[in-house]
This record gives structure tokens, sequence and C-alpha cells, in this order.
């Protein structure tokens, strides 16, 4: 057949499978470019209320940054939660920083690192007999929640992320979406929390009220983020209790070594 080649399983190659080329999103996707990676950033919370901004996590609570490096302490409120967590996050300096933490159920299990941020949480094993986390996981520092993976769910859901140290975080798309009824007895307020740590300045990217699904398409233009920028995508209600899930998408790239971008 002109145009395609068969494989030795017998499947035919198109010729997009034969191009020397791929879209670069895929590229990314697949750890083919140097200093590139997607970042995906997903936040639920079911009792958004009127009193705060808060971001959308798994406390109907503001969040509170560590003041300082130290290590985590993981715990779940179940015995049988003796897995492995994936803890990734950020250290003194706000460089990268991960490592696997075995869960020892109702007892505490302490990071090896020390870190200043905990951007996500994430299962990678479970018990014989489990598929999933079958108590709250959390990370503290003290009683500080830093992260948390709710009953069930496997990994930290929260619109909180910080950028690290030699990076910039391009921001691509955000989606909101609501249980608001339509029937007009609340909005809803969303706001982009931003803090540069470099220069100490707060603010406010964005404020947006909607009824009850809000989408920022930023594709073409993607917003950049600089290094040591804490982020969140924070909502409240002009009345009453919405839940609320969050999406925010983008990429994450390595700032330029030198002035020749090398």
């Amino acid at each position: 057949m002109a145009g395609s080649v068969v494989t030795t399983n017998n499947v035919l190659n198109s010729i997009s499978r034969q191009a020397k080329t791929e879209p670069f999103d895929l590229q990314v996707a697949r750890n083919q470019i140097t200093g590139h990676s997607q970042i995906f950033i997903f936040g639920y919370q079911s009792g958004v209320g009127s009193a705060t901004s808060i971001p959308i996590w798994e406390n109907a609570t503001p969040y509170t940054y560590a003041a300082s490096a130290i290590p985590m302490v993981l715990t779940s409120t179940s015995a049988t939660d003796t897995g492995n967590v994936l803890v990734q996050g950020l250290d003194a300096n706000y460089s990268p920083l991960s490592e696997t933490v075995t869960l020892a159920g109702t007892l505490t299990a302490t990071t090896i690192g020390s870190y200043l941020r905990c951007n996500f949480l994430t299962c990678v094993s479970v018990p014989s007999g489990q598929t999933t986390n079958v108590g709250t996981i959390t990370a503290k520092q003290s009683s500080n929640i830093l992260a948390q993976i709710n009953v069930g769910i496997g990994k930290s859901q929260a619109s909180i992320y910080t950028v690290p140290a030699g990076y910039t975080f391009y921001l691509y798309q955000v989606d909101v979406s609501t249980d608001n009824d339509y029937s007009g007895a609340a909005n809803v307020l969303y706001n982009v929390y931003a803090f540069n740590r470099n220069t100490g300045v707060q603010y406010s990217v964005l404020q947006q009220p909607f009824t009850a699904i809000f989408t920022a398409n930023r594709t073409f233009n993607p917003f950049a983020y600089s290094e040591k920028t804490d982020l969140q995508w924070q909502l409240k209600t002009s009345a009453g209790t919405i839940g609320a899930g969050v999406i925010a998408v983008g990429k994450l790239i390595k700032n330029s070594a030198d002035s020749n971008n090398t």
C-alpha cells in the first residue's frame, strides 16, 4: 500500500507514524524536551463559603505556608495505610526536593528532607487488599498541614503551587466548575493569589466574579510566573456554600543558564 509500512506485528504504520516531527506538547509529555515539564494542578473542596477567599484544597480554610524548611511528618487516620507516598516539594532554597515515604498507619513517618514547600503528595503503592488510601493522609510540620490526601483519593488535590528556583511557570489554562445552582442567590469570586518571595510583593493577578463555571484560556499567550512565586487559585461566595473544582495547567521551564540561552 502506497505511503504505508507493515511492521513486524502486522500493524500498518500511517504516514503520521513515520513523520519526522511530532507536536511539541506531546514531546514535553514524553520527557523529550530538556528543562521542560507539564504541570497539572487539581483542586477540590465541597465547602467553599463566603467568609474569606480560600484555595481549593482539602480543607475549607486558608492555607498557611511553612515558615522554615524542616522535615514533615506523615500519618494516616487508618492503621491499614502502610504503603508508600511520593512527596514532591521544595527545600530551603526553593530547589526541587522529593522522596518516597513509607507510611506507618496511624503512627508517624518523618521525611528525610527538610521542606519549605510541599507541592504534591501521591500514593505510589498500597498494602495488599487495598487499591488506594483508606484513611486521610496528612503531611504536617507541627500542627500545620502542608498537604493532604483525602480518603480514597490517592493524591493531594489542591490549587496551590510554588514555582521552584531556577524555573518559570507558564500558565496555559484554568477551569473552575462549581455546583452553584444558577439561581442567582450567590455569585462566586475567583482570585489568583501570587506572592513573589524574591521581591516580597503579594498581589491578586485576577479577580473575576462568575456564577457557576469559569475558564481562562491562555494557550497562545501563557501567563508567566517567576521563580519562588507562591500561587493559589482561590474562591469565595457572596453568600452560601458551594462545592468547587479547579484545574490549572501549564509548563514548567528551566531558566536560561546564561545570556546566550544555551
